[in-house]
């Protein structure tokens, strides 16, 4: 017979070699992936342990499977084949199973009593001691100036004009366990203005910054904890930086820009609203800038440190950080075709601050959401001790910002900007923010105020100005409390 393969002596070769035959589909249409994950939505396996718990508003509801008017008969069951004994394991490995269980069921009593489940012990530990080191300012988030709809900054506080001292860092100071010190008299010379308090960070510890509420309005983030794995990340998301500087196809607008104190390339990134926009949308640049910041954000590093100032984000702003998960899963939703820069990371949007000296001028990023955070890492090659430093106008304040460490701060809220670095240095950084446009256009059901308004029936406007009358003390309710993290 065709086909048919036999031993030397004429044998067949397998009864089951040539058991193969043409594929049989079902008399109904079957995806095998959707029916698993309906059956995975559906909950627990077993019928009287099932959930009423709704589905997740993000996921459309699967169509119910086809029934078959005709199932045939099961075969009958074969027997159960006839157990082994089992066979204990060594007394050591018991000894690690019970160790393991008993430290698994200690673990999850701890995280049922933490405020926050979610987060793991080292999380709470890193918490705990963060609080010990806060910084209690003179200074009422609420009482800060902002937009009289309450979702942006407000734009006219950014008016006041502010002069650098061109007198650099002073050299040959005694360096302590923050780096160098300064007489007030140096401090102010930084600012070139009176009454501001240094802070010499190292950039690894994390500061939460207080306001008089004891509200966390600003976190020092600093590193993670493997600070030499860490250092290779942020060394090498400069030097890309670096490399890909000079192939940027640029306008002088994206040179001098009024962030810039010198000129200094910074391209955007991301999901962002306004500026002409009618709708949100992706923020377009040229083909080669496209390209060059596409790599950029599909490394490792700069993934990797994306991630990382999120985290911070969730762990000392959990409910700020969920509003703002929210509206992206909302605005996922409403265009899936968006491309956003990094999966793990709440931002919406971020820029690249090239270097070789990315020195801002005081300023106010008054389109972020008023009370949102915008995080900021430093990148480069520079010593701190003598350029570099975040000055916090509205806080009256001086901060060492190291290269490789990360900060957040309500960017739309505190005018900030940097001290010069040294003329032989290089500093560059990488900023993620959300636009406060964004969650506006959500609120309005994916639409702008005037086709809210114009659509809106008349109740549905009081109700909206009430809304937006307390919308600036709500926003303000998702700074956290320290005491109650």
């Amino acid at each position: 017979m065709a086909g048919r393969r036999t031993l030397r002596s004429g044998k067949e070769f397998s009864a089951f070699d040539l058991a193969v035959c043409r594929a049989i589909s079902p008399p109904v249409p079957f995806d095998a992936g959707e029916r698993l994950m309906q059956r995975l939505l559906e909950g627990p396996f077993d019928d009287d342990e099932a959930s009423a718990e709704p589905q997740p508003f993000w996921m459309a509801p699967l169509s119910p499977a086809p029934s078959l008017s005709a199932t045939p008969p099961l075969p009958p069951a074969a027997a159960a084949p006839r157990a082994l004994p089992a066979v204990p394991p060594p007394a050591k490995e018991r000894s690690k199973i019970k160790s393991r269980a008993r430290r698994d069921k200690k673990h999850e009593k701890l995280r049922a009593a933490a405020a926050n489940p979610a987060l793991k012990a080292v999380h709470r530990r890193r918490v705990s001691a963060a609080k010990t080191a806060a910084l209690e300012l003179e200074v009422d988030a609420a009482e800060l100036k902002h937009s009289q709809s309450g979702w942006q900054g407000s734009a006219t506080a950014d008016k006041d004009a502010f002069e650098f001292c061109a007198q650099q860092a002073p050299h040959g100071l005694e360096t302590g366990l923050g780096g160098v010190q300064y007489t007030q008299e140096e401090v102010d010379a930084l600012t070139g203005t009176q009454g501001f308090m240094y802070i010499g960070w190292l950039g690894r510890l994390t500061i939460p910054l207080l306001d008089s509420q004891r509200r966390v309005i600003a976190i020092l983030g600093g590193t993670p904890r493997d600070h030499a794995g860490w250092k290779t990340v942020t060394d090498g998301a400069a030097l890309l930086l670096e490399e890909r500087q000079s192939r940027l196809e640029l306008t002088p607008e994206a040179l001098h820009h009024r962030r810039a104190r010198d000129a200094f390339p910074a391209i955007a990134r991301g999901v962002a609203h306004g500026g002409g926009r009618l709708e949100p949308g992706e923020v377009r640049q040229n083909a080669m800038n496209t390209r060059l910041t596409d790599e950029l954000l599909a490394h490792e590093f700069f993934q990797r440190v994306m991630a990382f100032a999120s985290s911070l984000m969730l762990l000392w702003a959990p409910l700020l950080s969920a509003y703002y998960q929210a509206n992206n899963a909302l605005l996922r939703a409403w265009k899936p075709s968006m491309r956003w820069n990094c999966v793990n990371s709440v931002f919406a949007a971020c820029t690249f601050n090239f270097g070789p000296r990315a020195i801002t001028a005081p300023h106010l990023d008054f389109a972020n959401l008023a009370w949102g955070w915008c995080s900021v890492t430093a990148l480069g090659n520079f010593d701190p001790d003598f350029g570099g430093h975040l000055i916090l106008w509205d806080l009256h304040l001086v901060v060492r910002f190291p290269p490789g460490s990360t900060l957040l701060i309500p960017s739309a809220l505190i005018r900030h900007s940097n001290v010069p670095i040294r003329r032989h240095e290089k500093r560059s950084s990488v900023t993620q923010y959300t636009a406060g446009s964004l969650f506006r256009w959500v609120r309005n059901g994916c639409m702008t105020d005037d086709a809210f308004q114009n659509s809106a029936s008349a109740e549905e406007k009081l109700a909206r100005a009430a809304e937006d009358a307390q919308r600036w003390e709500e926003g303000v309710k998702m700074f956290s409390v320290v005491d109650d993290l």
